[in-house]
């Protein structure tokens, strides 16, 4: 019967790493865990400040998109005007009035198929009007979050990449000492 328990499971997880007795184990074994855990710590130790920071760099510009938006930014009832076709959707020509009452007109490009007289709810500020309205805050931390995790991914690959290459290394030296070992023991049993 298996030891069940914190533990046990942190035994085996012990003797999985490599930190046991074992006389068994190689030098290349030994050295292949060393690198892969220095890589481990140099990945943690650098991994985590540099995603954070990236990730709150992201989340700090959002928010500054958020508040202009909101501020410089407002809802229009718009009247079209003109539609004219693009090689990749329409733009839109409309009219508005502004919350003092100023008549305004403005064109904006959208996959929307406009027809002239139709009314919309458009988005107007200091650069024209258009359909998309103002940032959101859930955009502002999906960017933040999917930044993070970029530079996470982006700083995990060399360490990554530079385990596999000493891995393979030992793999290779492993299979030499093996090559060896049934030699000498062919060797042994031949006499």
């Amino acid at each position: 019967m298996k030891p069940t328990g914190v533990r046990a499971g942190v035994g085996r997880l012990r003797r999985r790493i490599g930190f046991d007795g074992n006389e068994l184990r190689r030098d290349v074994d030994r050295r292949q865990r060393a690198a892969g855990l220095l890589l481990l710590l140099l990945f943690l130790g650098v991994g985590p400040p540099v995603c954070w920071r990236i990730a709150r760099n992201a989340y700090d510009s959002g928010v500054r998109a958020e508040r202009y938006e909101a501020a410089t930014r407002h809802e229009v009832d718009a009247t079209v005007l003109k539609v004219d076709d693009l090689a990749s959707g329409h733009r839109v020509t409309v009219t508005w009035r502004e919350p003092g009452g100023q008549a305004r007109t403005g064109s904006y490009d959208t996959w929307y198929r406009a027809v002239a007289g139709e009314h919309l709810k458009l988005w107007a500020g200091p650069a024209g009007a258009s359909d998309v309205e103002p940032r959101r805050h859930a955009r502002t931390v999906g960017e933040a979050v999917g930044a993070g995790l970029g530079a996470a991914t982006t700083a995990g690959i060399p360490v990554l990449v530079a385990y596999l290459v000493i891995r393979r290394r030992s793999d290779v030296r492993r299979d030499r000492l093996w090559d060896a070992e049934w030699e000498r023991l062919d060797a042994d049993r031949s006499r």
